[in-house]
């Protein structure tokens, strides 16, 4: 909810335009008047990873690794759900919205046609990579949850920062992005959660049972 919050009241500074001549445009300067050519290539690799062949290819490993951690296919059903609603999220805001994207950086790649705002790779890395940390924490890597939280919060910032950098989105397309995509895996986690079969805990070799346990 504290996430769909922030978001409309950028949608309402936006409205008023006041975001856009304080944030979006001074950053989109100085971006275009500080390229590196390190920087630019880190920016394009993002680019790759987190457009429709990148991320698909990314969150099938996973899948594949959780449903088999797991025994069961629920991780990939949820990640697909997951995939499907930041996708729709994507295309519905995009087109209801119209805002036109930055010019990009000159002599580099081209902005894509389609509109800018929000970004598709920051919402869509921020819903599935968020959607991934959850259910890795809760298929058995708990003790990991900080370090995984804390890598995928990096890679997310990464993937809207090398949005930025490229000049193909606004700071705002990417702040935007990044809170409804965190939002998106969080309902889509609290109906895993309340919804899906609860793992089974695998006891450890040599344990026996005792037979009042077994009924």
């Amino acid at each position: 909810m504290a996430l769909f919050y922030f978001t409309r009241r950028m949608l309402v500074s936006l409205h008023i335009g006041g975001w856009v001549k304080d944030v979006d445009q001074p950053v989109n300067r100085w971006v275009l008047a500080h390229q590196d050519p390190f920087w630019q290539g880190v920016s394009q690799a993002f680019y790759w990873w987190g457009s429709t062949p990148g991320m698909t290819i990314t969150m099938l490993i996973i899948s594949a690794l959780l449903c088999w951690v797991a025994g069961s296919l629920w991780p990939l059903l949820t990640v697909a759900v997951t995939a499907a609603g930041s996708v729709l999220l994507t295309i519905t805001l995009k087109a209801s919205l119209h805002v036109v994207r930055p010019i990009g950086v000159p002599g580099g790649p081209a902005p894509p046609g389609s509109y800018s705002f929000p970004s598709g790779h920051t919402m869509n890395a921020a819903a599935l990579i968020g959607i991934a940390v959850y259910l890795a924490v809760v298929y058995g890597l708990r003790r990991y949850a900080y370090l995984l939280g804390s890598l995928a919060a990096l890679f997310v910032l990464a993937m809207g920062a090398s949005r930025i950098y490229m000049a193909h989105h606004w700071v705002s397309d990417v702040v935007v992005g990044l809170l409804i995509g965190a939002g998106w895996a969080a309902i889509v986690a609290i109906a895993h959660y309340y919804f899906a079969p609860r793992p089974l805990r695998r006891r450890p070799r040599g344990v026996q049972v005792p037979p009042t346990a077994m009924g």
